[in-house]
């Protein structure tokens, strides 16, 4: 089949997403006041802490919370978001917030608490529930000062504009650039404890970030920047995290919010095949990516070859310019991380295969992903993830 014939343009139109400010370091979420001050314009007064359960139950929010009072703000704090958010959960934390009064929201935690923290603050700023803002939100919206920190290393959620929402069962999208803070703090002190399993999958979520944001056609110089820069530092340092090593794990935090600036350009494919997998079984959402990511691979084979190569090189720290060792070497990673690879592994029906390729053209289609996402190759794609079998993969669209 012939290359899409797409790459990275200096001419064609394009934005580019991201924080004002990205405070890092150790320590640095111990010291949001100037931060609130300075960047968001606010000096005193109520905030919203939106924080992960687990986080708080380390020891690690308190030091934040603390700070904040000690330096004249009074702190409105909520928990309880799960593992996914969900707008029952999210439309209760909003309506708190909104009694409450306050002029900004702080969200720390991991993908779910950092989605929930933008739902919130554009609820503070808008009526009606997240459901009622599934979607493109209309640009110019106002959405309330918001700050975020990560708790994982995957996500990259503190610096999209993406946050999703369990509505009525499915995972939804509501889109503003309003979402993109306009300050995001990394702190390695927060990720310091987090389990190796934990670090696997949210690695994996934003790799996949990074190769999916490349496929997009709205990929944009600036993207594609972050999206190489994002593999080199996931690629070079992923595994060594998993291993305990915590230098690694820093680095592997700032690629994940490298490949978060890169999702701006939206993902494609891989995460549709996730959500569905996480339909047939729940998951985490970074095991589901990881399970998806070596056959988005297989199937965009076709795009550019110059970005095919550049791909290739970076997945397989230069060993290889082939996609289809580039998607072993992804399926090898995800294998040697304690991750699935097949659907044995992730404990799903290999029955349902068919049936899910089917969901995952009706319910996630991608109009940027390079390659169309019709049933019938679908249908081969996904039964290649009963064996791991990439050579099958790589049929669907050969």
């Amino acid at each position: 089949m012939t290359s899409t014939n797409w790459w990275p343009s200096s001419t064609q139109p394009s934005t580019f997403l991201a924080p004002h400010l990205v405070a890092g370091g150790a320590g640095s979420a111990r010291n949001l006041a100037p931060l609130l001050r300075n960047e968001l314009h606010i000096d005193g007064g109520k905030v919203f802490l939106a924080i992960d359960d687990a986080v708080d139950a380390a020891g690690l929010i308190s030091p934040i919370a603390d700070s904040l009072k000690s330096s004249g703000f009074e702190v409105v704090q909520r928990g309880g978001f799960g593992a996914e958010p969900v707008d029952e959960i999210v439309d209760a934390a909003a309506a708190e917030a909104r009694s409450q009064d306050v002029t900004a929201v702080i969200g720390v935690g991991g993908g779910s608490v950092l989605d929930s923290a933008k739902l919130i603050a554009l609820l503070l700023r808008n009526e009606g529930g997240s459901a009622d803002w599934v979607g493109a939100v209309e640009p110019g919206t106002e959405v309330a000062p918001l700050l975020l920190i990560p708790t994982t290393c995957g996500t990259g959620s503190e610096t999209t504009n993406i946050a999703m929402v369990t509505v009525a069962g499915n995972k939804r999208s509501s889109v503003c650039s309003g979402f993109v803070p306009p300050v995001a703090v990394l702190d390695p002190e927060l990720i310091a404890s987090l389990p190796p399993k934990v670090i696997a999958a949210t690695g994996m979520d934003a790799l996949a970030h990074a190769v999916e944001s490349l496929m997009s056609t709205q990929a944009s110089m600036l993207s594609a920047h972050a999206s190489f820069h994002a593999m080199e530092l996931l690629i070079g340092n992923l595994e060594r995290a998993v291993a305990g090593d915590k230098e690694a794990l820093a680095y592997t935090l700032w690629g994940a919010h490298l490949g978060g600036q890169s999702l701006n350009a939206g993902v494609v494919l891989g995460h549709s095949m996730a959500y569905s997998f996480a339909h047939a079984t729940p998951m985490p959402h970074g095991v589901s990516c990881a399970l998806a990511l070596p056959y988005c691979i297989a199937f965009n084979q076709n795009i550019d070859s110059r970005l095919a190569e550049r791909i290739a090189l970076a997945l397989t720290a230069g060993k290889s310019d082939s996609l289809r060792e580039a998607a072993q070497e992804v399926q090898d990673l995800a294998r040697r991380i304690g991750l699935p690879t097949t659907y044995a592994e992730a404990r799903i029906d290999p029955s349902r295969s068919d049936e899910l390729a089917a969901y995952c053209a009706a319910q996630y289609p991608r109009p940027t992903n390079p390659e169309g996402m019709d049933a019938e190759r679908l249908q081969i794609l996904f039964s290649a993830v009963e064996t791991g079998d990439l050579n099958l993969a790589f049929s669907a669209t050969a």
